[in-house]
């Protein structure tokens, strides 16, 4: 009776140890929620989204052509939508399955080379994961020649002036950087609006076209977000991947530093002067670089100090390198966006930031 016993418990046992290791391996196991498409002109951004961070592995196969993207340790979703066309010259369709019993695979049909697409993962937002996948036109933006951009597809009017003063010390001190300039918001997203109506995205925009010249003629190698009105990520986009699309200019082109250029607003139109921000676990860097370009951009149109602090924004949060998020002026007070809307203001805003840079590159 009680060797019966003893064998029952020990069956017992082993199979609940058995249940705990399936539910173990179970909670390991990221779920496929979602697949989604998003396209432009410039590429197809195919999106999968993930309850939990994801291993992948990719490869391409011929005949016919084809990109696989194996997602390891992960459950597709029942629910979820296993096949769609892509009106795209870039790609044709995306079939999404369970290869094996821990492995999602995606196969998007298209026919560009190596160099035409890119696989990357995505942290933070709504979802908890994500895996990108860009095909098409995947090159980031460099200034070759601005002159003549528009700034905004109601304004054809706003010409980048090439007529800079810029030293010799500057060209010394700047030759041969990479740094990328992230004019804040564009396209779908006008950002604040000041009292007059001007919109955040477009002073952003003509003060980094401006920023961006300068530091070309100075020998640097410059990239840039966006250089007309217009989002960064395919749309639609989450705020998230609009976010992530910006940051991935920075860190794929290997940048020295990334400046996002951003105008402030308040309800009361009271609130004045220029911030500095840099991520709270950013490095010293970090924040002589945001010090440095607040207070160039002081001295040249006079604006109130409100600091250099400390922030989460993603685009610096993100970056994998000197980054700063500076917000230039508000544009929710009258005086100032008086400022940000004309050209001297733009010109010495930009000036301003040009003078940070210089400073900051002069002392590593």
């Amino acid at each position: 009776m009680r060797k019966s016993l003893y064998i029952f418990s020990l069956v017992c046992l082993f199979t609940l140890l058995c249940m705990q290791s399936i539910v173990f391996a179970a909670s390991e196991t990221a779920t496929i929620k979602n697949l989604r498409i998003s396209n432009n002109s410039d590429k197809v951004r195919i999106v999968v989204d993930a309850d939990k961070e994801v291993d992948y592995q990719s490869f391409a196969l011929s005949s016919p052509d084809r990109v696989v993207i194996d997602l390891n340790d992960a459950a597709l979703a029942k629910n979820i939508e296993k096949e769609i066309d892509i009106n795209s010259k870039y790609a044709s369709k995306v079939r999404v399955a369970q290869f094996k019993d821990n492995v999602v695979r995606v196969v998007v049909e298209t026919n560009v080379k190596k160099s035409g697409y890119d696989i990357f993962g995505i942290v933070g937002g709504e979802t908890p994961y994500r895996v990108a996948m860009d095909f098409g036109n995947i090159s980031y933006a460099t200034i070759d020649n601005i002159t003549g951009s528009s700034t905004s597809s109601n304004d054809t009017s706003y010409r980048v002036n090439e007529d800079f003063d810029i030293d010799k010390n500057a060209k010394s001190v700047l030759k041969g950087k990479r740094i990328t300039i992230d004019p804040g918001h564009g396209g779908s997203d006008s950002g604040a609006i000041g009292p007059t109506g001007v919109r955040e995205k477009d002073p952003t925009l003509r003060i980094g076209l401006n920023l961006a010249e300068m530091l070309k003629q100075s020998g640097a190698k410059v990239y840039i977000t966006r250089k007309t009105d217009t989002d960064v990520a395919p749309q639609p986009a989450t705020d998230v991947e609009e976010l992530q699309a910006r940051v991935d200019v920075g860190n794929k082109t290997n940048s020295d530093i990334f400046v996002s250029i951003h105008l402030d607003s308040f309800t009361s139109p009271s609130a004045q002067g220029t911030t500095g921000y840099y991520y709270v676990n950013g490095s010293s860097n970090s924040e002589r670089l945001a010090r440095y370009i607040k207070e160039g951009v002081i001295e040249q149109i006079g604006t109130y100090d409100r600091g250099t602090k400390t922030s989460n924004f993603y685009v610096v949060k993100h970056t994998q390198m000197p980054a700063t998020l500076l917000e230039v002026a508000f544009v929710s007070n009258p005086k100032e966006e008086a400022i940000l809307k004309s050209d001297d203001g733009v010109k010495k805003s930009a000036k301003g930031i040009f003078n940070g840079i210089v400073r900051y590159f002069s002392e590593l």
